[in-house]
């Protein structure tokens, strides 16, 4: 099987030959990242003095005069100084300094829901612009051919972008205070992110799946009741699903937080894959249910073992995530955090994460009454049981 096939085997359970692996281009998915529009000007709008562009790589920022007239500002040395940034839809972000991270969303840029028309008037981001598009292709013509290509077409899903332009904390209380405008926001980012899928097929990147970020839970549990969950978020994650499976390609959900509550209606709204960073948040038996129903993309728990436990633990994790999150037919792939230096996570761990692997992941390999043997159903969050007993 080659990159592409693997991965399909693995999300409808069709026997791949070993764990599918998405780690940037050096696994078996090719992800078409796409960016920002090169007509975006930050910081040469009115307010918008001493805000700097919210783009991590690959944007050449065209500094306004306040920016070129101030000696601290020289260079990228405004990024070493604690500064607020602003990205293209005009939400703002708390940057400390010094370091590579993302940010945390800061004050919100709406503070009522009056200025939210005149706002988005504003800040009003074209997905049928081809200059977003162009990296994307580089990227699919030098390492997409035999992957499966995965298009990034957003960095936040509706959730995340209208809360950011809220507040988070606000938007969670207009559910119940201002539901008309949540849905109005909601599917404001719902209709953006079809377009940008079919403007993907417009312009030959040709997807075979898209790539959702839109964290849905806390440490202990989803930010909304399923009953809160269906009734707004069903014409969200149903719409999307559709229009990708009408484009004929799958989706996948990037989800921080325990979400496994809300993995019953993901998967009747059609669903494809979530991918998990901390799939022990969720719990691995709460998780086993949905074997053979969803694929899920796992990494090794980033708020514990990838960071802290050992290279040995790291490798015996593995297995455990391909009994508790797959199936033998398939189900699960491994998944890389594209940025471990802001986990902080050690080198000989991600190291670890590979040999697991190679001796885990190929499923040939497995002994068959592995699959038989009673996982755990108590699991501590830093211990990593033992692999089950191979018969003599």
């Amino acid at each position: 099987m080659n990159s592409r096939e693997l991965v399909k085997a693995a999300l409808y359970f069709n026997n791949p030959e070993r764990v599918p692996i998405f780690n940037d281009i050096r696994g078996d998915v090719c992800p078409l990242i796409t960016q920002v529009s090169k007509s975006w000007k930050p910081g040469w709008n009115e307010d918008e003095e001493e805000l700097f562009p919210h783009v991590r790589v690959g944007y050449e920022w065209e500094k306004p005069e306040w920016a070129l007239n101030n000696p601290q500002y020289e260079d990228d040395n405004w990024k070493k100084l604690p500064h607020e940034e602003i990205d293209e839809w005009g939400c703002i972000w708390n940057m400390r300094g010094g370091d590579d991270n993302m940010g945390h969303p800061g004050r919100a840029p709406i503070s009522d829901w009056s200025e939210y028309d005149e706002f988005i008037k504003k800040y009003n981001p074209d997905p049928m612009d081809p200059t977003r598009y162009e990296f994307a292709k580089e990227l699919k013509k030098a390492f997409g051919e035999d992957k499966y290509r995965i298009g990034h077409i957003a960095d936040f899903g509706p959730f995340q972008r209208a809360s950011t332009i809220r507040g988070f904390s606000k938007f969670l209380m207009d559910h119940k205070r201002n539901p008309e405008m949540v849905n109005k926001s909601l599917e404001r980012e719902t209709e953006w992110h079809i377009k940008a899928m079919k403007a993907c097929y417009k312009y030959n990147l040709e997807p075979h799946g898209f790539w959702i970020v839109d964290d849905l839970g806390e440490q202990t549990g989803p930010l909304f009741s399923p009953k809160t969950f269906e009734k707004f978020y069903k014409p969200v994650y149903k719409k999307l699903c559709d229009a990708a499976h009408e484009l004929g390609a799958e989706i996948h959900l990037h989800c921080c937080g325990k979400i496994d509550p809300l993995l019953p209606l993901l998967i009747e709204w059609g669903l494809d894959a979530i991918e998990l960073d901390s799939p022990r948040m969720s719990g691995y038996p709460q998780l086993r249910p949905f074997r053979g129903e969803i694929m899920i993309w796992g990494c090794v728990n980033i708020q514990s073992i990838y960071t802290h436990n050992t290279p040995e633990e790291v490798e015996r994790e593995v297995w455990h995530m391909v009994r508790n999150l797959g199936t033998k037919n398939g189900g699960y792939g491994a998944y890389f955090y594209p940025t471990p230096t802001d986990l902080k996570a050690p080198k000989k761990n991600i190291k670890a994460f590979q040999k697991g692997l190679k001796k885990y992941g190929n499923y040939n390999k497995i002994p068959e009454e592995w699959w038989e043997y009673p996982p755990p159903e108590s699991w501590e969050n830093f211990e990593v049981p033992p692999l089950p007993p191979t018969e003599e």
